[in-house]
């Protein structure tokens, strides 16, 4: 028995750091009080947490899937995203470190927040049972809530909070209402014994609720779907997004238009892969999946168009991010309508690509918004000039965005489009037209940065700031062009989920 125990709790090492090292960030701020020397000091117990959880999850990586205490699941898939929360964790945290705005704060229940919402991400990504799938989202949606109106003295972020809370819990009993008909329609909340067929005797399983009850799935489906619609901004459930990533602070922006935008995919990836494509699931709920794909693809391109378009009218440069976010949701759901291994490879992909632009992103917008104080195109004029390493940085970053040759962002929507004209050609189609619209925008910020004139104002030097994003940026074109590793990697952790190809 100590030795099943034992085992367990090897199996969710990683987690336990992340618990260990929120533990160890409320004991700093407690014993030394808040202050400068406190936020630095739990900045570094971040970071160590951080860096020892990620050496947990590469030491497991190439483990045989496993079921821990009959909740979570230990795979490649869960560790894909697990990986990439934990450098999304990594560098918001140092976005952190490195805003002057947020060092006259206290930074304890930050940093204390951030840790939290990733072992939120880590339950989501890494389960096949509904129930702690649900509880991991609610971790997550609680640190994030709180995050959003952390300058709870600002009228703009206490707004944020509040619209997140009242749309986040709305979200949730939408979902939790899903998750409720399904465990009525087939009796287990294991999505893996959902979809297996009905054996020794027992008639309940989602192809006999397919068989029996068609229209009772078919809303307990929609809920579920429109609970993690919610989670990454996907079209009619996308409304709230601009205005918490408007109103919140640009690390947590950064946070959840990255991290936590990923997580709901990977959960979303793995609740329809293990219910509907994976082998061994029962040939009505597999082509019952296929039907479902119809539904994203409707979803995916209107979530494009919708994200592109409201984003081309925005003279914030945050709120046209958010806006952009919102339409390359859409564009991993071209992967996902495909409900088979090769778009959800492609997914994956986009995904890991999306780490890369989005993060450095809105690392250029933390940059000037330190120098200006304003987060607006105008506010970018001549900027070109006065810092030229990070704006070349930040145009690299928009042409990724936009799907240019040869960045990660090319590729990755090459990818999407490889894997879904078979399936979904006018998907394809309008993808490709919607980045010709998402270059407009995009391109924008790169006029005001170097076709005005030189600005007056000069911000203060940050040499290692713009290292980190000059390094990203090179890595944006480094893995355009070599794409094999993280394709190999997001190829491999699909042989854990077992999607059948």
């Amino acid at each position: 028995m100590q030795s099943v125990h034992a085992e367990g709790l090897a199996g969710i090492a990683p987690e336990l750091c992340l618990v260990v090292t929120s533990l160890a960030i409320l004991v700093v701020d407690l014993v030394l009080k808040g202050g400068e020397r406190a936020s630095r000091l739990m900045g570094y117990v971040t970071w160590a947490g951080l860096a020892l959880t990620g050496f947990l999850l590469l030491l497991a990586q190439g483990n045989p899937a496993k079921t821990v205490y009959g909740l979570v699941t230990v795979d490649r898939f869960g560790n894909f995203f697990k990986l990439f929360t934990v450098a999304s964790v990594a560098v918001v945290a140092y976005f952190l470190h490195s805003d002057r705005t947020e060092r006259r704060t206290g930074l304890g229940e930050y940093y204390f927040l951030l840790v939290g919402a990733a072992i939120g991400i880590f339950f989501m990504v890494g389960t096949n049972n509904l129930l702690l799938l649900m509880l991991g989202l609610e971790l997550l949606s609680l640190a994030s809530y709180s995050l959003a109106g952390y300058h709870k003295h600002e009228k703009r972020s206490a707004e944020a909070s509040m619209k997140y809370v009242v749309f986040g819990g709305l979200s949730a009993g939408i979902m939790l209402y899903g998750i409720s008909l399904l465990y009525g329609l087939t009796g287990t909340i294991d999505i893996s014994v959902m979809a297996g067929a009905a054996s020794e005797g027992i008639p309940r399983s989602l192809a006999g609720a397919i068989h029996n009850s068609p229209a009772a799935v078919a809303v307990a489906v929609v809920l579920v779907l429109a609970g993690f619609a919610y989670k990454v901004s996907i079209a009619p459930f996308h409304f709230w997004a601009p205005d918490v990533y408007e109103g919140a602070p640009t690390p947590v922006t950064t946070f959840l238009a990255v991290a936590s935008k990923a997580a709901g995919f990977g959960a979303l990836l793995r609740f329809l892969g293990v219910l509907f494509a994976a082998p061994g699931t029962h040939e009505v709920v597999a082509g019952y999946g296929q039907q479902v794909g119809h539904l994203i693809a409707i979803l995916a391109a209107v979530t494009m168009t919708l994200g592109n378009l409201a984003a081309l009218r925005q003279e914030s440069v945050k709120r046209m991010l958010a806006y952009s976010s919102i339409a390359h949701a859409g564009y991993v759901m071209v992967g996902v309508v495909t409900m088979n291994a090769t778009g959800f490879e492609a997914a994956l992909y986009y995904l890991a690509a999306y780490y890369f632009m989005n993060l450095g992103a809105f690392g250029f917008l933390l940059y000037f918004h330190g120098a200006t104080g304003k987060e607006t195109y105008d506010s970018l004029k001549g900027m070109g000039y006065k810092a030229p390493v990070i704006s070349i940085a930040m145009v690299v970053f928009l042409i990724s965005l936009t799907g240019i040759p040869p960045t990660i962002g090319f590729y990755g929507k090459y990818k999407l489009a490889i894997a879904c004209f078979e399936h979904y050609p006018w998907l394809v189609l309008c993808m490709l037209l919607n980045s010709v619209v998402s270059l407009f925008y995009y391109i924008k910020v790169a006029r005001y940065l170097f076709l005005f004139d030189p600005a007056e104002e000069t911000p203060a030097p940050q040499p290692v700031f713009v290292g980190v994003m000059l390094a990203m940026a090179l890595l944006t074109v480094a893995l355009g062009i070599g794409v094999a590793p993280l394709v190999n990697w997001a190829a491999s952790s699909l042989d854990i989920l077992a999607v059948a190809r």
